[in-house]
C-alpha cells in the first residue's frame, strides 16, 4: 500500500472517531439539561417569587418577636417584672376578641319600618326593614371604618347570627323588634358618609323606599361586651 493511500485512510479512520465523540457528547449535553419551556421558566420564577415573600414575612416575624423580646428585657431592667406588659397584651386580646365592653366616637344608626301609605298593587315588603336591610348598613359601616359594632345592645363577633323572624330580628339568639339601632365605634365622619351619601344603600332605603333612616354622630359610644359562650367544637390551634 501506498503511503498517500495509508495517509488517507488513516485521515478517514479519524475523521470517523471524531464524528463518534461529538454525537456522544451532543448526547451526553442533551441528557443532562434538557429542554426548557417558557412554562417552566415562569413557574420557577412564580416559585422564587413566593419564596421570596415568605422570607421577608418571616423577617418581619423575627423583627416583631425582637422588639417584644426587648420590651421583656426593658421591663425587667426598669421594674423587675413584664406583668404591666403581659396584662396590657391580655387585655388587648381581650378586646379583639370583642369580650370586652368598649368605647369611642362613631355614630348611632336607627332603622325603623316606612309609614307611608302603599302604592296601588306595592309589595307590602316594601315598607319592612329586613335583616339583609340590617346586614347591608353593617358592612357598610365596616367597609367606612367601624371597629365594634351592636345591633340593639347586642355585640357583633365573628360568631354572631342574624336572622328574620316575621317583623322581629334575631342577633346572638335573641329577637328584637323594630326600631334596630346599630352602635359603631369608628371614624364618625366615614361613618356618617356611609349611609347618608347619594347611591348608599342607606339613602336608597330612606329616598327610595320611605324607610325610616337616622344617623346620629356621638363622641362617646358604648358597645357591651360579646356575652355569648364561645364554643369551638372544631377549631383549632394551627402548629
Amino acid at each position: 500500500m501506498s503511503k498517500r493511500k495509508l495517509k488517507i485512510n488513516s485521515i478517514v479512520l479519524m475523521s470517523f472517531l471524531l464524528g463518534i465523540i461529538i454525537v456522544v457528547q451532543l448526547k451526553s449535553v442533551d441528557g443532562a439539561f434538557g429542554f426548557v419551556t417558557l412554562k417552566s421558566i415562569s413557574e420557577i420564577r412564580d416559585q422564587i417569587t413566593v419564596e421570596k415573600n415568605e422570607i421577608e414575612n418571616l423577617k418581619t416575624l423575627i423583627n416583631q418577636k425582637n422588639e417584644k423580646l426587648n420590651l421583656y428585657n426593658l421591663q425587667l431592667e426598669q421594674n423587675g417584672s413584664i406583668t404591666p406588659v403581659l396584662l396590657e397584651e391580655t387585655s388587648k386580646a381581650m378586646m379583639y376578641a370583642q369580650t370586652v365592653a368598649v368605647n369611642g366616637q362613631g355614630v348611632i344608626v336607627q332603622l325603623k319600618d316606612g309609614e307611608r301609605e302603599l302604592k296601588e298593587k306595592e309589595n307590602p315588603n316594601n315598607l319592612i326593614i329586613h335583616d339583609a336591610d340590617v346586614l347591608h348598613i353593617v358592612n357598610d359601616l365596616k367597609l367606612a371604618g367601624a371597629e365594634s359594632i351592636s345591633i340593639n345592645g347586642q355585640r357583633l363577633s365573628s360568631l354572631s347570627e342574624m336572622k328574620c323572624s316575621g317583623p322581629t330580628i334575631t342577633i346572638n339568639n335573641k329577637t328584637y323588634g323594630q326600631p334596630f339601632e346599630i352602635y359603631a365605634v369608628g371614624p364618625s365622619e366615614s361613618l356618617e358618609k356611609a349611609i347618608t351619601d347619594k347611591d348608599s344603600y342607606g339613602y336608597i332605603l330612606k329616598n327610595v323606599y320611605s324607610l325610616g333612616i337616622s344617623v346620629y354622630k356621638k363622641q362617646n359610644i358604648y358597645i357591651p361586651a360579646y356575652e355569648t359562650d364561645m364554643k369551638f367544637e372544631y377549631l383549632k390551634e394551627a402548629k
